[in-house]
């Protein structure tokens, strides 16, 4: 394997369990306008985009968002384990998002760059949001190599799953 190269972990992200809760409610209930296709006001544009930022910038520690700290933990362990440069990025709620994850393996000089998923089964809109990420910078690094292994078919799925139980297929 070309030796320049590093992974991107992507994790779903979530909100930190001490954001302050009157500041959630506003945040979901916006939140839940838009996914149902009502438009926002300005004004509810503005204070729903300031608190994604906040909840983006929150200070995550291992009490308010466990996720956050295994996922880093683990990028740790693949670094220390096998002495591959590994990031992780984040679909929502957190920093880094992908592009953010991208550019920073840019930054340090990879020309190739593998994306992996903690879930093994994402939804559609995850999987568009990752390609839509990846054209985005496709078109601004024309050099860049990004495979994409986030979405697993089915059959990788059960026997990732399989052979860690150690179950034989029947045939």
């Amino acid at each position: 394997m070309d030796e320049n190269y590093c992974l991107i972990i992507i994790g779903e992200g979530d909100i930190p369990s001490d954001f302050p809760k009157f500041e959630l409610k506003e945040f979901l209930s916006l939140k839940s306008k838009i996914d149902s296709n009502f438009e926002l006001n300005e004004f509810e544009r503005k204070r729903f985009e300031e608190l994604k930022i906040k909840i983006k910038n929150w200070k995550r520690n291992f009490r308010n968002d466990e996720y956050y700290h295994t996922l880093f933990d683990l990028t740790n362990l693949i670094f220390n384990k096998f002495k591959i440069k590994t990031f992780f990025a984040f679909l929502d709620y957190c920093e880094p998002d992908l592009q953010t994850s991208i550019e920073n393996a840019i930054n340090y000089n990879y020309k190739k760059i593998y994306l992996f998923s903690t879930k093994l089964i994402l939804k559609k809109i995850e999987l568009l949001k990752i390609q839509d990420e990846i054209n985005l910078i496709k078109m601004k690094y024309k050099d860049l190599e990004i495979v994409n292994l986030v979405e697993l078919n089915l059959n990788d799925i059960s026997e990732f799953i399989l052979k860690n139980l150690k179950i034989k297929e029947v045939k």
